[in-house]
């Protein structure tokens, strides 16, 4: 078996938070968020997050030509596509970006631990140099 057969097919999301350094949490995507990651066998891999619900700011809040549609789609869904590899040593799969819906994430690549538990998904990694760590946990789609 490959490092990476354990990890493919669908996973929905079900958790998202961002641990600070102070010991809070935020729930960047609401506190129920959706979203679903995607690893194929051929070595590619898509992910898509997004924060049920969302609401569209007030029209006064809005910048200057940006519609309330392009803001909710901006601070409450994010996804990309690309390839990935496993380093299975390490626990660490890294996402190699191919394109994004932040555009300057296009040809990125992001390392994240991962540890598998059973039909559960858990892939963390650092955000900022103040300590933030972000820590998705994904269920096995069946």
């Amino acid at each position: 078996m490959t490092a990476e057969e354990p990890l493919q097919g669908c996973w929905l999301l079900h958790a998202y938070e961002l641990q600070q350094s102070d010991g809070s949490v935020v729930h960047p995507m609401g506190e129920q968020p959706d979203g679903l990651l995607f690893y194929s066998p051929g070595g590619h891999m898509s992910v898509h997050l997004m924060q049920p619900g969302a609401k569209p700011p007030a029209p006064e809040q809005l910048p200057p030509g940006l519609s309330a549609d392009l803001a909710v789609s901006y601070a409450c869904y994010s996804s990309y596509f690309g390839r990935y590899t496993v380093d299975s040593k390490q626990a660490i799969i890294t996402h190699r970006l191919r394109g994004a819906s932040m555009l300057a994430w296009a040809g990125s690549e992001f390392p994240r631990h991962y540890q598998l538990e059973g039909e559960r998904l858990t892939l963390s990694a650092a955000v900022n140099e103040q300590g933030s760590r972000a820590v998705l946990v994904w269920q096995r789609e069946k």
